[in-house]
């Protein structure tokens, strides 16, 4: 047998439960990515791209590869702060519209110099309220809501604070 037809004999296997030829169909870099998994005997080229991920299958990654590449999901995204803001006084508000994932917090702390407290509604549903806070305290509030990520979140917030009062608040999802 020549190395050539020993090569062809492969090109029917499955790969995750499809045949070879379409796993590029199944990678739409949107729910799959490519992770490259160097042999223990992989060139240095191979070595400094473990664990590296791709949108579209890199194979091979140079010629005589034998590297194995594995579909893997997306990786999970870390909420981070997607809007903040300050209200001073009574009544005064905020809107905010920003792309999160299924859950947001928000985070209010009173700056002072009386006691404070806020509203939050979110996405014209659901609202909610801080206790009062002291002086320097803060609270944490979540909302979530099903759908696919990353989603549209609109929020309200209102100061129910005296005049001269100062909140801080920060959204995270």
């Amino acid at each position: 047998m020549s190395n050539e037809r020993g090569q062809h004999i492969g090109d029917d296997q499955l790969i995750s439960g499809l045949p070879k030829h379409m796993e590029a169909v199944a990678g739409d870099g949107k729910n799959t990515y490519w992770e490259i998994v160097p042999g223990k005997d992989a060139c240095a080229t191979c070595q400094t791209m473990r664990g590296m991920r791709f949108e579209k299958n890199p194979v091979p990654v140079h010629p005589n590869c034998a590297c194995e590449v594995i579909r893997v999901p997306p990786p999970e995204r870390q909420p981070g702060t997607v809007a903040f803001g300050r209200l001073q006084g009574y009544e005064d508000y905020n809107t905010d519209q920003f792309q999160a994932g299924q859950i947001i917090t928000v985070t209010v702390t009173n700056l002072g110099p009386f006691q404070a407290a806020v509203w939050i509604r979110a996405d014209r549903t659901e609202w909610k309220a801080t206790r009062y806070l002291s002086i320097f305290e803060s609270q944490s509030i979540r909302f979530s809501k099903f759908g696919e990520t990353p989603m549209t979140w609109e929020t309200l917030i209102i100061n129910m604070s005296l005049d001269g009062s100062t909140v801080d608040y920060e959204i995270r999802g």
